[in-house]
């Protein structure tokens, strides 16, 4: 019985791209392929009675796997990590089951990067607790020399060095997004900016469950560049003891007069270490959308001066915040200060926030009895 298995070389590699030519030349990295298990007689990676070897080829140790660990369901395809110029060649894949034997060979080129498409958030780990909204940061710039439609994915990967490719989340392409690849989070992924080609694909995740944590890719393709960046996600279902006693609601106020913004909250001994609140203005069609923050206190300290529209027009109520009254006054409100807010109250382990919905209506609108 002779079988021929084929291969997917997934080179998830910054600064490489994959394109297949006539003469089953692969140029770099990021797209499918078929792709060999041996390179000419040097062996490179061997899978045998249900094991698999890889430490043959001293100048792959490390970064050559099977994306599967069931190779004998049909699938002998393997990656090749941090791809280099050095890989280029010829590779073997051979597959034997007595009394059959089948191979095929594949030529590999391996071409350096000229775009210059670029990711400025660094990896990182997010932590959101179970319920919330994770924001997972995607900053980038484009270079003139990368012209093309831009192209944006965000994908879930699994594996024990993030290398498979588990789904697809959300994609922008062609000025059109479409959020409905992956059930376990249709309806609750959106990208938090308008403008996905002023450099910003960040992504939201609202009601954050358990199951939402893992490695996350960001993605940016604009030919001639492509580039990811991985961000982790935690989320953890312990909320500890901050609790906002506020209920949501709506304040409305008329154009020029204060408008107060109520916040209040209880902490508990649980929660230890210091005290962070901070006000954030929210936007987006499910308020999934930081826009900006305005007001902060740190460590006994409160820093007011992020959003220029509203210096000196902010403020705290209370002087004292551990009190429990994280409340704050905008005076002077004017109609383009309407909006939803946000209050967030951080403590130890502890957590908690409460959206505050603020309408304007200006003085003409008023009646007189």
């Amino acid at each position: 019985m002779v079988l021929l298995l084929g291969f997917l070389l997934l080179l998830g590699v910054t600064g490489y791209e994959v394109v297949w030519g006539n003469d089953m030349t692969v140029m770099s990295s990021d797209e499918t392929l078929p792709m060999s298990v041996t390179i000419a007689i040097i062996k490179i990676i061997l899978y045998t009675v249900d094991k698999i070897y890889s430490d043959y080829y001293y100048d792959l140790k490390g970064r050559v796997r099977f994306i599967t660990n069931d190779v004998a369901s049909g699938d002998a395809s393997i990656k090749i990590r941090t791809v280099r110029p050095s890989d280029s060649g010829t590779y073997q894949c051979r597959v034997k089951k007595a009394p059959g034997v089948g191979m095929t060979t594949i030529r590999l080129t391996v071409v350096g990067f000229t775009g210059g498409v670029n990711i400025t958030t660094p990896e990182q780990t997010v932590q959101e607790v179970q319920g919330e909204t994770a924001h997972l940061p995607c900053m980038f710039t484009l270079s003139p020399k990368d012209r093309g439609p831009l192209d944006v994915e965000w994908l879930r990967l699994s594996g024990p060095n993030n290398e498979v490719m588990d789904h697809v989340v959300i994609l922008y392409s062609s000025d059109k997004i479409c959020d409905d690849f992956y059930p376990d989070l249709k309806g609750r992924v959106h990208f938090t900016s308008n403008d996905i080609g002023s450099g910003d694909a960040s992504i939201n995740i609202t009601s954050t469950q358990l199951s939402d944590a893992g490695t996350y890719q960001c993605r940016v393709k604009q030919s001639p560049g492509v580039v990811n960046r991985n961000i982790h996600l935690a989320v953890t279902g312990f909320t500890g003891g901050v609790n906002i006693t506020t209920p949501e609601q709506t304040v409305q106020e008329v154009q020029g007069e204060t408008a107060h913004l109520p916040c209040m909250f209880t902490l508990s001994p649980e929660d230890r270490g210091p005290l962070f609140i901070d006000w954030m203005l929210l936007t987006g069609p499910e308020n999934e959308v930081v826009n900006r923050m305005f007001i902060v206190s740190l460590a006994d300290k409160i820093y007011d001066g992020f959003y220029q529209d509203m210096k000196g027009r902010v403020k705290f109520t209370s002087n004292d915040l551990r009190s429990g009254d994280a409340s704050i006054n905008i005076t002077n409100v004017q109609l383009s200060d309407a909006g939803t807010y946000q209050c967030e109250v951080f403590h130890g382990a502890g957590a908690a926030k409460r959206a505050i919905q603020l309408t304007v209506v200006g003085k003409f609108l008023l009646s007189v009895e």
